[in-house]
């Protein structure tokens, strides 16, 4: 079953992601800054997908559950970690990568450049991923903190890899690693190429023996197995497979059985706009949810809760915290300022701005937060530490009052800073807003004030 929809619809957003849910991604699409509001423009995951699991066709966000590899590449995009790699875990990688340590310099292979060298590698020379994708800049940070001065990640050939766009995500991830550790002064070197070192080569192996066997093995073009392939044959993943077991123990479910439950084709493309798509989305059972090409049901929210002050829930992504936790290790920064994709720092306008507070209400790490004060005064904070460059507080601000800029002074990350815009009150304009009035009752009696 193929999911289409159009990616500036928001109502079936969040089941269709879901459905990527698997032993090797985790979906918690409560952070998914697009299902938080439909008017955010993220949509970096399909922009880096590896497999077609993901993809922007024509404005419509396509998923196809079945073609997912289980990369992780479009975990590593995700500015909120809305999508979580298990295959392997952050964990489970950096531990790979610190038992591979050799002299200081670490290498991390792609499934495909093993492959290709199946035999002439140093066994346990290389921490293995399925794509190059998969590395992010908390693990690298988080390595040169453990004293590694050189990290390698090897790719097979790239050109003759239908995973070929992961190698774009490594490479603007050593690019931001780069940018990040010079700012501390940090002087590890990062490095993607095809070309295998002679360090992790087996004794009388020499490189141009090992690039000779790269180019036979990539003949014809290669791609890594879908994760459903062996599910789809009954069989256990492959020898050699990344794919670890499901983390909340939840059972795979028959495609055939809920899809004839519902009335509903599993084997035809449809579109969730569609009657068909309305009956898919049922309950299937007490608390259970089914999910095109997920191959399984299982246990969801059905909805976000609004906290207190108005929010959304927030969360600051784990990798975020690493990040943080490994620069601190490393020392003060050494440059004053730093440009790049993991931190913005929020500019308001005050001639624009109309108070509404929407950019804190999505904020989906709580960067921009509300604040209200006793003798009457309310805005907002913005804590440049805790951005992760999402641009939901620029795309859905009615009145664009907020610029993100790209440069951060590295003091406000390492210092916590909070900045704080002070904000009128909102006017108030029946013909704007026939409901207004009412709101603005409702602020002064604590919300104790219902329509009939």
């Amino acid at each position: 079953m193929v999911e289409r929809i159009d990616a500036a619809a928001h109502r079936h957003v969040g089941t269709a992601f879901t459905a990527v849910d698997s032993a090797a991604i985790r979906v918690h699409r409560e952070r998914c800054a697009k299902v938080r509001n439909r008017n955010v423009d993220c949509l970096k995951c399909a922009a880096a997908c590896t497999s077609g699991c993901i993809s922007l066709v024509e404005g419509e966000l396509v998923i196809d559950a079945v073609q997912c590899v289980g990369c992780g590449t479009c975990a590593t995009v995700c500015p909120t970690c809305a999508l979580e790699s298990l295959n392997p875990s952050d964990a489970q990688l950096k531990a790979a990568c610190v038992t591979a340590a050799s002299d200081a310099a670490v290498v991390i292979a792609c499934s495909q450049a093993v492959a290709a060298l199946e035999g002439l590698l140093v066994e346990g020379s290389c921490a293995e991923v399925v794509c190059a994708g998969r590395v992010d800049e908390s693990l690298l940070a988080g390595l040169a903190a453990e004293g590694v001065a050189q990290v390698t990640v090897l790719c097979g050939a790239c050109d003759r890899c239908a995973q070929r766009h992961g190698r774009a995500t490594a490479e603007l991830v050593a690019e931001t690693t780069r940018l990040v550790l010079d700012a501390w002064g940090t002087a590890m070197a990062v490095t993607v190429t095809d070309v295998p070192s002679a360090s992790v080569l087996r004794e009388g192996v020499a490189v141009a023996d090992a690039l000779s066997a790269r180019d036979g093995y990539f003949a014809e073009e290669r791609a890594c197995e879908p994760l459903c392939a062996a599910v789809e044959e009954g069989a256990p993943p492959s020898e050699g497979a990344l794919v670890e077991s499901r983390a909340d123990g939840a059972a795979p479910a028959e495609n055939d059985a809920v899809a004839q439950a519902n009335e509903v084709d599993a084997s035809a493309p449809i579109s969730l706009s569609s009657p068909e798509a309305e009956a898919a989305d049922v309950t299937a059972g007490p608390g259970l949810r089914f999910y095109w090409n997920s191959g399984h049901s299982r246990k969801v929210s059905q909805s976000m809760h609004v906290m207190k002050d108005g929010t959304l829930p927030h969360f600051l992504p784990d990798r975020r915290e690493r990040l943080l936790d490994a620069l601190a290790q490393l020392g003060e920064p050494k440059a004053a300022k730093l440009a790049c994709r993991l931190w913005g720092a929020v500019v308001i306008d005050g001639a624009k701005c109309e108070s509404c507070r929407m950019c804190a209400t999505f904020c989906p790490t709580g960067a921009i937060a509300k604040f209200d004060e006793a003798d009457g005064t309310l805005g907002v904070t913005h804590t440049p530490g805790d951005c992760v460059k999402c641009g939901s507080c620029q795309d859905i601000c009615p009145t664009d009052a907020i610029t993100l800029l790209d440069e951060v002074p590295t003091a406000w990350l390492v210092n916590g800073e909070k900045h704080r815009y002070a904000m009128a009150g909102r006017p108030v304009s029946l013909t704007d807003n026939p409901h207004q009035i009412l709101d603005t009752f409702r602020l002064d009696f604590n919300g104790d004030i219902f329509e009939r």
